[in-house]
């Protein structure tokens, strides 16, 4: 590889670019040199930097990527920064474009990066751009829709933190709108884009959000529109069946989407990291995504940690490079809401150093740090600061797609059955401030106990009549069929009156159900000896303020069933 005459070699320098998008709309990121010299004969790897959503690209900072002699190129995404245009979320007719069009920039114009020869790779792409990417929430958006939509398959190595696998799970899990999270990401998304003159959330998802709001439940359309800006749409292999969308009339959805199959991603080295506090983008995201990208091969590995999305502002972005924050900073002690997060590790392995060892060793050779001993085949779960188990890969118990009750060795199961009903809808709104009902599930034993993993309860939901269906034809939201409650772990101490949610994961469960399986929320708590466990039960939740039963029939509601539980050390 050799650089043009004239090309300044001395590295160091920061400086931002424009292009026009498709649209029409204009793209900027900053181009930050590597530091200590530019080597034209050897070249240097990329690495690609998304921002949260709601940010910016940043101007400055990466010093420790820099200084290992990476180039650096960090996006304002289309609507956010300098970039113009509104808010697609990750369109890959929108963003998804832009992001090929900076990745050829980068091809075409910094001559000092570096290529190779993939051996997996067709003769026509080799040699092949070395690159990487890293960025946490939005920022790991990118990478997974630039990953699979990149005809060229230049990305080499992934560090998504805390994002999304189904955007349809993340906002609207159980058909139920996760207003705590949405009030957010929409002040949040329109004061980063429309706060610097850019033209906010696209009109779509305003009338998505809109009719969400004046319904309680989001369009059918609008719900296609969250999964085709998802990783499951390319990893479940399912198409946007929906071609006509009467319930949004002023805008179509990605026509391309409609009835064609979507391309697999290719194989790829990626790290997960995920917060086991995140209320946004929970565990069950980061599983789903890395069972994915695992089943296509490459090095994909998994760790968790105490940050992530916490309500009622997010952590901040410290999850990649630039200048390590106290991802504690600035959080509100609300009661209701979430307790401050915990460290950015798994046990003793940092994040933030994990992150740049693995793209060293996958883009420049270098060996990983003997704290990734065991990574290869085992989960990383994050218990509490500074403690951790690891979990084997193939026996990891979570449910499979599919559905179904957890099984496995580690499952213990146990029956549970309210004594009183619980409140719902308005009722429950007037009692918000009760405590929840506690199913008791058991105590830990005299060493404690682990409880790592994906959840399920089998329930059946009644009304005070005993009915827990309203038939296959009726409207599952008419009136009379449609109560909500929300569920989770608790625990409490030996002596103590209060219940605490375990990693502040709740699950909604709406309608009527005759022993359904629900899919719980992943957790990964250390229960010391004698520590109470319960499924606790609410009617309202705060962290789903307006999505409570507006169903003035069923008042209240009785459940049963049964509870699995994934205990990966101890007895219960």
């Amino acid at each position: 590889m050799s650089c043009s005459d004239g090309t300044p070699t001395e590295g160091g320098r920061s400086y931002p670019v424009e292009l026009q998008s498709a649209s029409g709309e204009t793209i900027v990121f900053q181009v930050l040199e590597p530091m200590g010299g530019i080597d034209c004969a050897k070249g240097h790897p990329l690495v690609l930097h998304g921002h949260g959503f709601g940010g910016a690209r940043s101007t400055e900072g990466f010093e420790n990527y820099r200084e290992s002699g990476f180039a650096v190129v960090s996006i304002d995404q289309r609507g956010f920064g300098e970039s113009t245009g509104t808010v697609r979320v990750m369109d890959p007719e929108f963003e998804g474009d832009d992001l090929i069009r900076i990745l050829d920039w980068a091809e075409d114009n910094l001559e000092y990066l570096q290529h190779r020869t993939e051996p997996s790779l067709p003769r026509e792409l080799n040699p092949n751009l070395v690159v990487g990417a890293i960025g946490g929430s939005y920022g790991g958006g990118f990478q997974l829709l630039l990953h699979g939509q990149d005809p060229k398959q230049r990305l080499d190595a992934l560090v998504p933190d805390i994002t999304w696998y189904d955007l349809r799970y993340s906002l609207n899990p159980g058909n139920v709108i996760k207003t705590g999270w949405d009030l957010v990401l929409v002040a949040g998304g329109e004061a980063g884009s429309s706060g610097n003159g850019n033209d906010g959330l696209d009109p779509i998802i305003r009338e998505i959000l809109a009719q969400g709001a004046t319904l309680n439940q989001f369009p059918d359309a609008g719900l296609d529109f969250f999964y085709y800006h998802s990783p499951a749409y390319r990893c479940t292999g399912e198409p946007v069946s929906v071609s006509d969308n009467p319930n949004l009339l002023s805008y179509q959805i990605n026509p391309p989407a409609f009835d064609v199959q979507p391309t697999p991603y290719p194989e790829v080295d990626v790290l997960f990291t995920q917060g086991m506090k995140d209320t946004l983008f929970n565990f069950n995201e980061a599983w789903r995504n890395f069972e994915c990208l695992k089943s296509l091969g490459g090095d994909v590995r998994l760790l968790t940690h105490q940050t992530g999305h916490i309500l009622p502002v997010e952590a901040p972005d410290e999850s990649q490079p630039g200048e390590f924050l106290d991802p504690t900073a600035g959080l509100l002690e609300i009661p209701g809401f979430q307790g401050a997060a915990g460290a950015f590790a798994c046990g003793d392995i940092p994040i933030a150093d994990a992150t740049l060892d693995w793209l060293q060793h996958h883009l420049q050779g270098e060996p990983l740090p003997g704290y990734f001993d065991g990574t290869a085949s085992q989960v990383c779960l994050s218990v509490e600061t500074g403690e951790s188990i690891k979990v084997p890969f193939d026996s990891f118990p979570a449910p499979g797609l599919e559905g179904g009750p957890l099984k496995g060795a580690s499952v213990v199961e146990r029956l549970v059955a309210t004594e009183l009903p619980v409140a719902n809808g308005y009722e429950a709104v007037a009692a918000a401030t009760q405590p929840p009902t506690a199913l008791p599930l058991g105590r830990a034993g005299e060493t404690g106990a682990i409880l790592g993993g994906i959840p399920t309860a089998r329930l059946t939901i009644s009304d005070l009549t005993g009915r827990s269906s309203c038939g296959l034809e009726a409207d599952p939201y008419a009136p009379g069929c449609d109560p909500i409650v929300f569920v989770g772990l608790g625990k409490r101490s030996d002596g103590e009156s209060r219940w605490q949610l375990i990693d502040d994961q709740i699950k909604p469960v709406r309608g009527l159900k005759d022993q359904e399986v629900v899919e719980l929320v992943g957790v990964a708590e250390a229960l010391a000896p004698g520590d109470e466990l319960a499924l606790l039960v609410y009617g309202f939740h705060p962290q789903y303020p307006a999505s409570w039963s507006r169903d003035a029939l069923i008042p209240f509601v009785n459940l049963e069933g049964s509870v699995q539980l994934p205990i990966l050390e101890g007895q219960l």
